[in-house]
Protein backbone atom coordinates (compact mmCIF):
# COMPACT_ATOMS: atom_id res chain seq x y z
CA UNK A 1 0.00 0.00 0.00
CA UNK A 2 1.41 3.22 -0.97
CA UNK A 3 2.56 5.64 2.29
CA UNK A 4 0.79 8.67 0.95
CA UNK A 5 -3.31 6.43 1.52
CA UNK A 6 -2.62 6.59 5.30
CA UNK A 7 -4.64 9.37 6.99
CA UNK A 8 -3.09 12.72 8.45
CA UNK A 9 -3.93 14.09 11.54
CA UNK A 10 -3.37 17.70 12.50
CA UNK A 11 -2.69 18.56 16.45
CA UNK A 12 -4.98 21.21 17.83
CA UNK A 13 -2.78 23.80 20.02
CA UNK A 14 0.85 23.41 18.31
CA UNK A 15 1.99 24.22 14.96
CA UNK A 16 1.77 21.73 12.10
CA UNK A 17 3.74 20.80 9.29
CA UNK A 18 2.73 18.26 6.99
CA UNK A 19 5.39 17.57 3.33
CA UNK A 20 3.89 16.39 -0.06
CA UNK A 21 5.31 15.09 -2.99
CA UNK A 22 3.71 14.42 -6.05
CA UNK A 23 4.00 11.72 -8.08
CA UNK A 24 3.16 10.66 -11.42
CA UNK A 25 1.38 7.24 -12.33
CA UNK A 26 5.12 5.93 -13.06
CA UNK A 27 5.74 6.91 -9.42
CA UNK A 28 8.21 9.98 -10.50
CA UNK A 29 8.53 13.33 -8.81
CA UNK A 30 6.15 15.96 -10.61
CA UNK A 31 7.87 19.53 -11.55
CA UNK A 32 5.16 21.57 -9.77
CA UNK A 33 7.93 24.60 -10.55
CA UNK A 34 5.86 27.86 -10.03
CA UNK A 35 2.27 26.12 -9.31
CA UNK A 36 0.14 27.00 -6.41
CA UNK A 37 -1.15 23.84 -4.61
CA UNK A 38 -3.74 24.41 -2.69
CA UNK A 39 -5.21 22.13 0.22
CA UNK A 40 -8.37 22.40 1.57
CA UNK A 41 -9.63 20.72 5.15
CA UNK A 42 -13.61 19.62 4.87
CA UNK A 43 -15.64 18.28 7.21
CA UNK A 44 -16.83 15.06 7.61
CA UNK A 45 -19.97 15.03 5.26
CA UNK A 46 -18.05 17.11 2.54
CA UNK A 47 -20.38 20.17 2.82
CA UNK A 48 -18.07 22.88 4.04
CA UNK A 49 -14.29 23.71 4.36
CA UNK A 50 -13.06 24.25 7.35
CA UNK A 51 -9.99 25.39 5.86
CA UNK A 52 -8.56 26.70 2.66
CA UNK A 53 -4.61 27.19 2.12
CA UNK A 54 -1.99 27.15 -0.22
CA UNK A 55 1.18 24.83 0.10
CA UNK A 56 4.96 26.15 0.26
CA UNK A 57 6.75 25.00 -2.59
CA UNK A 58 9.88 23.47 -0.88
CA UNK A 59 11.40 21.62 -3.77
CA UNK A 60 9.35 21.93 -6.46
CA UNK A 61 11.41 20.03 -9.22
CA UNK A 62 11.30 17.27 -6.85
CA UNK A 63 7.71 17.67 -6.35
CA UNK A 64 7.71 18.49 -2.81
CA UNK A 65 5.77 21.11 -0.94
CA UNK A 66 4.74 21.51 2.69
CA UNK A 67 1.12 22.68 4.32
CA UNK A 68 2.40 24.56 7.24
CA UNK A 69 -0.44 25.47 9.63
CA UNK A 70 0.12 27.56 12.97
CA UNK A 71 -1.77 26.54 16.18
CA UNK A 72 -4.14 29.89 15.50
CA UNK A 73 -5.28 28.46 11.78
CA UNK A 74 -7.04 25.49 13.65
CA UNK A 75 -7.83 26.58 16.88
CA UNK A 76 -11.85 27.17 16.20
CA UNK A 77 -12.40 23.95 14.47
CA UNK A 78 -13.26 21.54 16.87
CA UNK A 79 -11.49 18.14 17.24
CA UNK A 80 -13.11 15.49 14.69
CA UNK A 81 -12.80 13.23 11.71
CA UNK A 82 -12.55 15.04 8.57
CA UNK A 83 -11.22 14.94 5.32
CA UNK A 84 -8.62 16.97 2.97
CA UNK A 85 -8.06 17.82 -0.96
CA UNK A 86 -5.42 19.31 -2.56
CA UNK A 87 -5.82 20.92 -6.12
CA UNK A 88 -3.33 21.64 -8.53
CA UNK A 89 -4.04 24.33 -11.74
CA UNK A 90 -2.87 23.14 -15.21
CA UNK A 91 -3.63 25.70 -17.58
CA UNK A 92 -6.98 27.15 -17.46
CA UNK A 93 -7.88 24.32 -15.36
CA UNK A 94 -7.81 23.23 -11.96
CA UNK A 95 -7.94 19.55 -11.55
CA UNK A 96 -7.90 17.58 -8.26
CA UNK A 97 -4.69 15.93 -6.97
CA UNK A 98 -5.31 12.09 -6.11
CA UNK A 99 -4.15 10.96 -2.68
CA UNK A 100 -4.49 7.26 -3.07
CA UNK A 101 -4.04 4.49 -5.48
CA UNK A 102 -7.26 4.03 -6.39
CA UNK A 103 -7.92 7.89 -7.76
CA UNK A 104 -9.32 9.22 -4.47
CA UNK A 105 -9.09 13.05 -4.81
CA UNK A 106 -10.66 12.94 -0.93
CA UNK A 107 -8.44 11.63 2.12
CA UNK A 108 -8.96 11.41 5.23
CA UNK A 109 -7.24 13.70 8.19
CA UNK A 110 -8.10 13.63 12.14
CA UNK A 111 -8.12 16.90 14.09
CA UNK A 112 -7.26 16.20 17.28
CA UNK A 113 -6.52 17.28 20.97
CA UNK A 114 -3.78 15.20 22.14
CA UNK A 115 -0.93 17.92 22.41
CA UNK A 116 -3.25 20.51 24.23
CA UNK A 117 -6.48 19.64 25.65
CA UNK A 118 -9.17 21.69 26.04
CA UNK A 119 -12.08 21.72 28.44
CA UNK A 120 -15.32 20.47 27.74
CA UNK A 121 -17.91 21.03 29.99
CA UNK A 122 -20.29 18.36 31.18
CA UNK A 123 -24.09 18.17 29.41
CA UNK A 124 -27.05 16.99 31.11
CA UNK A 125 -28.76 13.85 29.79
CA UNK A 126 -32.16 13.69 30.06
CA UNK A 127 -34.15 10.42 30.17
CA UNK A 128 -37.93 11.50 28.30
CA UNK A 129 -40.82 11.09 30.53
CA UNK A 130 -43.14 9.44 27.94
CA UNK A 131 -41.93 6.08 29.17
CA UNK A 132 -42.66 3.36 31.39
CA UNK A 133 -40.54 2.94 34.36
CA UNK A 134 -40.32 0.86 37.40
CA UNK A 135 -42.17 1.46 40.66
CA UNK A 136 -45.03 3.01 38.63
CA UNK A 137 -47.89 0.95 38.84
CA UNK A 138 -49.66 1.78 42.00
CA UNK A 139 -52.40 -0.37 41.43
CA UNK A 140 -53.91 -3.29 39.61
CA UNK A 141 -52.40 -7.22 39.14
CA UNK A 142 -48.57 -6.29 38.91
CA UNK A 143 -46.66 -6.64 42.00
CA UNK A 144 -44.26 -3.51 42.87
CA UNK A 145 -40.91 -3.99 41.96
CA UNK A 146 -41.85 -7.36 39.82
CA UNK A 147 -42.50 -5.61 36.30
CA UNK A 148 -39.42 -5.36 34.24
CA UNK A 149 -39.05 -2.04 32.06
CA UNK A 150 -36.99 -1.18 29.53
CA UNK A 151 -36.47 2.83 28.76
CA UNK A 152 -34.06 5.09 27.39
CA UNK A 153 -31.80 8.22 27.53
CA UNK A 154 -32.11 11.51 25.04
CA UNK A 155 -29.23 10.66 22.50
CA UNK A 156 -26.06 12.14 22.82
CA UNK A 157 -24.49 13.53 19.44
CA UNK A 158 -20.45 12.79 19.67
CA UNK A 159 -19.32 14.75 17.19
CA UNK A 160 -17.06 12.15 15.61
CA UNK A 161 -15.25 12.22 18.94
CA UNK A 162 -13.33 9.21 19.43
CA UNK A 163 -13.55 9.40 23.09
CA UNK A 164 -16.82 9.41 25.12
CA UNK A 165 -17.20 9.92 28.99
CA UNK A 166 -20.66 9.23 30.77
CA UNK A 167 -21.54 9.33 34.44
CA UNK A 168 -24.53 7.71 35.53
CA UNK A 169 -25.85 8.34 39.03
CA UNK A 170 -28.47 5.18 40.19
CA UNK A 171 -30.87 4.73 43.44
CA UNK A 172 -31.86 1.33 44.15
CA UNK A 173 -31.17 0.15 41.04
CA UNK A 174 -31.57 -3.38 39.92
CA UNK A 175 -30.99 -4.85 36.10
CA UNK A 176 -28.76 -4.10 33.39
CA UNK A 177 -27.20 -1.14 31.15
CA UNK A 178 -26.42 -1.16 27.99
CA UNK A 179 -24.71 1.91 26.08
CA UNK A 180 -25.88 1.59 22.55
CA UNK A 181 -24.33 3.17 19.47
CA UNK A 182 -25.54 4.22 16.05
CA UNK A 183 -25.03 5.31 12.58
CA UNK A 184 -28.56 7.02 12.50
CA UNK A 185 -29.60 9.37 15.15
CA UNK A 186 -32.98 7.23 15.69
CA UNK A 187 -32.42 3.90 14.53
CA UNK A 188 -29.91 0.66 13.70
CA UNK A 189 -28.88 0.94 17.64
CA UNK A 190 -26.07 -1.53 18.76
CA UNK A 191 -24.37 -2.57 21.76
CA UNK A 192 -20.97 -1.24 23.05
CA UNK A 193 -21.39 -2.27 26.40
CA UNK A 194 -23.43 -3.97 29.37
CA UNK A 195 -23.03 -3.77 33.15
CA UNK A 196 -25.49 -5.57 35.50
CA UNK A 197 -26.05 -3.87 38.63
CA UNK A 198 -28.22 -5.36 41.45
CA UNK A 199 -29.54 -2.85 44.56
CA UNK A 200 -27.33 -0.71 43.71
CA UNK A 201 -26.85 3.24 44.86
CA UNK A 202 -23.76 4.92 43.32
CA UNK A 203 -22.54 6.72 40.86
CA UNK A 204 -20.45 4.90 37.70
CA UNK A 205 -18.72 6.46 35.16
CA UNK A 206 -18.49 4.54 31.79
CA UNK A 207 -15.83 5.39 29.24
CA UNK A 208 -16.87 4.70 25.31
CA UNK A 209 -13.85 4.55 22.52
CA UNK A 210 -14.13 4.21 18.60
CA UNK A 211 -15.96 6.25 16.15
CA UNK A 212 -19.62 5.85 17.29
CA UNK A 213 -21.59 8.88 15.84
CA UNK A 214 -24.70 8.64 18.14
CA UNK A 215 -24.91 7.31 21.74
CA UNK A 216 -27.73 6.38 23.91
CA UNK A 217 -28.39 4.18 27.42
CA UNK A 218 -30.42 1.49 27.54
CA UNK A 219 -32.03 0.62 30.90
CA UNK A 220 -33.60 -2.65 31.48
CA UNK A 221 -34.86 -2.98 34.83
CA UNK A 222 -37.39 -3.80 37.30
CA UNK A 223 -36.90 -1.92 40.52
CA UNK A 224 -35.32 1.71 41.08
CA UNK A 225 -34.32 4.72 39.32
CA UNK A 226 -31.55 6.65 37.24
CA UNK A 227 -31.34 10.21 38.81
CA UNK A 228 -28.75 11.79 36.65
CA UNK A 229 -26.66 11.33 33.25
CA UNK A 230 -24.05 13.62 32.74
CA UNK A 231 -21.46 12.90 29.22
CA UNK A 232 -18.69 14.67 27.70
Amino acid sequence: MPQYAKPLTLNKGVDNRIQFQLLNQEQKPVDITDKVLTFRLLNAEGTKILLDKALRLTLPLKGIAVLELNAADIEDIPAQRAHYSLEIPEGEFDFPIFVDQDAGARGDMYIVDSVLPSFVASQVITIPQSQSFPNSVSSGSESYGLTEYTYYSSVINTQDNPILTIQAKFNEFEGNVVIEGSTEVDSDWYEITTETYANTSDTFGYTIKGYHPFVRMSFVSDSGEVEKILAR
